[in-house]
């Protein structure tokens, strides 16, 4: 399972945790506790744990690196568990006998020290202390537009671009540059939910299946990870399904509605105990969309379960089933899209094209703490998808079942006094994909063109250790073997097609070593410098192994490869209410992949198959930075609580180094070396601001703007830059001691701007104007919700 970033930064309200105990106040055997996150259930060190009586005794202590801590017992005393970055929790001692344990919420957007991202491997406490970009986003930043799209929410992240085909469907994560190789789902990254991959054995993420307007928190590594996670330049996103947010029972009841018949309602039952929390969601959405033919239907359940038997043991469980229906329309051409049409392809519109999905996915944690040395930890998950693709010319059913299990065992140990900590272990994961494809024309269905089994495995061994040195300086180094393998049945070859070339076969690639190092140094308690250079790579999918026209297997293809080199700085000021992230970085890219075109002796073109043509450099900066601009000693009695601007800005220089448009080089070989990178504005500025006040108010205000960006290989069509305001009003609070109540209306696009969820790069503008845009809302859309909550 994942291991995410700890949010820094701002400490929330209070909740109360136990509410009755005996009045007596009488000194007992010492109590003793553990804290852990409620979402990764890993131990967070450096808690201020304090009584709330005026004693000797309870002076504030903190917790330990494995969450623990000891203080005396005192029935009836209230503890406070307080540290940067967590909601503040208070819990009433009833009993000195039992281990107490205590979940902590991560509080407002996290900056600074955070926790690395990295599947529960211990390899060093908060991500101040990681050689490495790492970003995180809370309840709170995922909701501040609708919560349900997420575009709103990770586009504001630096480096990272989130794009939607449809409504709610074909969504497509660009990191640093990188991933944006096809128009269809994505690739090059990684993607996990509550520690279960998303990204099947072949290297594609489909997100269609996943519920964004329940989670609860999402962690982003920018930048390959492969000494932890095997294959993927662009890094990896964590998924994190909502947890309980205070101890206890609860029901809780939430509807929304909005512009273009927008309607999402959740049920939900919450319980949190010292030993155990679950978490039950049913989520209903329902979106006809401001676009022709664009309509979404979505139904999610899912369940959460995080049990803990011991202080030492820990079971996590997940079990979730989606089903969804988004309609397509197809793009717009330039003249359709700045002319703000409503329109769509025809043939999309002929044939209802659609994709319908159905998932099934489901798995089981367990971590046990031998002692404070080895914690083994082992993932086992399986995945079971159908899905009907209806496009413009053709309808493709598929049905993927993907399983895999994930080893670790975590290390730590104190030679000579310089701690020694490591992640070593293995993740497998094998897809077995059945895919027909058949003409459709008109709604009417045709022959079958292609019947296609395909078993992808991927294998990676990996280790990573931390060690420290002296003068506060700490080495990281690490590496993985991974081993990817692709095998083909070409079902349609047979004696009834006995012209038909098989494209049955295997692709075996080559063992690959993917290695990684770091070096950082703690400035102070809180700030941390850093460089690392690592490595990563990326496989080609098996419809890129093969060359289907020939039935050849296509050998030569090397994965992509890539190697980073980024120096930062990153925590906050002893003096300030600060909290930054800054990086520098050149993400090199290696050997990669495009279409190379076959052509007859007349010039017409036969078939095109992929090939390993270019290079690419991926030079940039990032910088997150967010303030608590309330006074410390003004905010427990004025009535605004909550004064926190934030600001994100990513510049990118991205260059071809050597590209070329195929492999040939003959006289129709483009060289594109010195062009900027496609799909890659040069600027990305997102402001923001959250306000709090007593009583329960709050708002939330966030600017984006992005400059425009070349969407051809020879840089002559580029799609325009925009801005997008949102902004969001409440109020959360509590009504009487059972009863919760959480009401909002917000806006999208609130000044009207042209802009699009996806653009469709390096299309041919030799013929008819091309459809590659696929239009955002053309003017403001509202929407408006309330959520009920019941308690014990």
């Amino acid at each position: 399972m994942n291991r995410p970033l700890n949010a820094l930064f701002l400490v929330g309200a209070p909740l109360l945790l136990t509410a009755t105990a005996p009045r007596r106040v009488v000194a007992q055997a010492p109590l003793r506790g553990r804290l852990y996150d409620s979402y990764t259930q890993l131990p967070v060190a450096g808690v201020s744990v304090s009584g709330n009586d005026a004693s000797a005794d309870a002076a504030p202590v903190l917790s330990d690196r494995d969450g623990g801590f000891t203080v005396p017992c005192v029935l009836n005393r209230v503890i406070t568990f307080r540290r940067v970055g967590y909601e503040t929790v208070q819990s009433r001692v009833t009993d000195c006998g039992t281990v107490l344990q205590v979940a902590l919420t991560p509080s407002a957007q996290a900056l600074g020290q955070v926790t690395v991202v990295d599947a529960r491997e211990s390899t060093g406490g908060a991500a101040v202390s990681q050689p490495q970009s790492v970003s995180t986003l809370t309840r709170a930043d995922l909701r501040r537009g609708t919560g349900l799209f997420l575009d709103d929410a990770l586009n504001v992240v630096p480096g990272v671009r989130f794009d939607r085909r449809t409504m709610s469907g074909g969504q497509r994560i660009t990191i640093r540059g990188y991933g944006n190789r096809s128009n269809f789902d994505g690739s090059g990254y990684k993607a996990y939910l509550n520690g279960i991959p998303l990204t099947d054995a072949e290297g594609i993420t489909v997100l269609d299946d996943v519920d964004f307007g329940s989670l609860g928190r999402v962690d982003i590594v920018r930048g390959p990870a492969s000494s932890l996670f095997g294959s993927g330049i662009g890094g990896v996103v964590n998924f994190w399904s909502l947890r309980p947010e205070r101890p206890g029972t609860t029901i809780e009841q939430e509807t929304m509605a909005g512009s273009d018949g927008l309607r999402r309602s959740d049920t939900r039952f919450a319980s949190s105990s010292p030993t155990s929390t679950i978490l039950v969601n049913y989520g209903r959405q329902r979106y006809d969309s401001y676009r022709v033919h664009s309509a979404s239907t979505k139904d999610f359940a899912s369940f959460v379960g995080d049990f803990r038997p011991s202080a030492q043991r820990t079971i996590t469980t997940f079990l979730s089933y989606a089903r969804s229906r988004d309609e397509r329309a197809g793009q717009l051409d330039s003249a359709q899209f700045f002319g703000k049409r409503n329109a769509g392809e025809q043939p999309y519109l002929a044939n209802d094209a659609h994709v319908d999905m159905e998932t099934l996915r489901a798995g089981v944690t367990h971590s046990y703490r031998a002692n404070a040395h080895l914690e083994p930890v082992v993932t086992a998950y399986v995945t079971g998808t159908t899905r009907e693709d209806i496009f413009a010319a053709g309808l493709n059913p598929k049905s993927t079942q993907t399983f895999g299990t994930r080893a670790v065992l975590n290390t730590r140990f104190a030679p000579g006094g310089h701690l020694l900590m490591g992640a070593t272990g293995i993740e497998f994961e094998q897809s077995n994909i059945i895919a027909k494809g058949y003409r459709y024309t008109n709604a009417v269905l045709g022959a079958l063109t292609n019947d296609l089994e395909t078993r992808a495995m991927q294998t990676s061994v990996f280790s990573q250790w931390d060690v420290q040195l002296p003068a506060a300086f700490v080495l990281t180094g690490g590496a993985s073997v991974n081993l990817v393998e692709y095998t083909l049945r070409d079902r349609l070859a047979n004696s009834a097609n006995p012209t038909r070339k098989s494209i049955s076969g295997t692709k075996r690639y080559d063992p690959e070593l993917v290695p990684r190092v770091g070096l950082r140094r703690t400035l102070g308690q809180a700030l941390t410098a850093y460089g690392t250079v690592s490595g990563g790579f990326t496989p080609a999918t098996s419809s890129d192994a093969v060359i289907q026209f020939t039935g050849q297997a296509n050998d030569d293809l090397a994965p992509e490869r890539g190697t980073l080199y980024e120096v930062g700085v990153k925590g906050s000021l002893p003096w300030s209410r600060a909290a930054f992230q800054l990086a520098l970085y050149d993400l090199r890219v290696t050997d990669k992949l495009t279409s190379q075109s076959v052509f007859d002796a007349n010039g017409t073109q036969l078939y095109a198959y992929t090939v390993n043509a270019g290079n690419q450099s991926n030079k940039g900066v990032e910088l997150a930075l967010q303030v608590n601009a309330l006074p410390r000693a003004a905010t427990p009695t004025s009535w605004l609580t909550t004064l926190r601007p934030f600001l994100t800005y990513t510049g990118a220089n991205y260059r071809y180094t050597r590209f070329l448009s195929d492999n040939n080089n003959n006289a129709r070989t483009i060289d594109y070396t010195g062009k900027d990178v496609v799909g890659v504005p040069k600027q990305s500025l997102a402001l923001g601001l959250d306000v709090g006040v007593r009583g329960g108010g709050y708002a939330t205000v966030s600017y984006e703007n992005r400059s425009s960006m070349p969407i051809t290989f020879d840089n002559t069509r580029s799609a325009p830059g925009y801005d997008l305001l949102n902004a969001r009003v409440g109020v959360a609070r509590n009504v009487g001691r059972r009863f919760t109540l959480d009401a909002y209306v917000g806006g999208t696009n609130l000044t009207n701007s042209l802009y699009y969820t996806m653009v469709f790069l390096n299309a041919n503008y030799t013929g008819a104007p091309p459809a590659i845009y696929l239009p955002g809302a053309y003017s403001a859309r509202y929407f408006g919700g309330i959520k009920l909550g019941l308690r014990e």
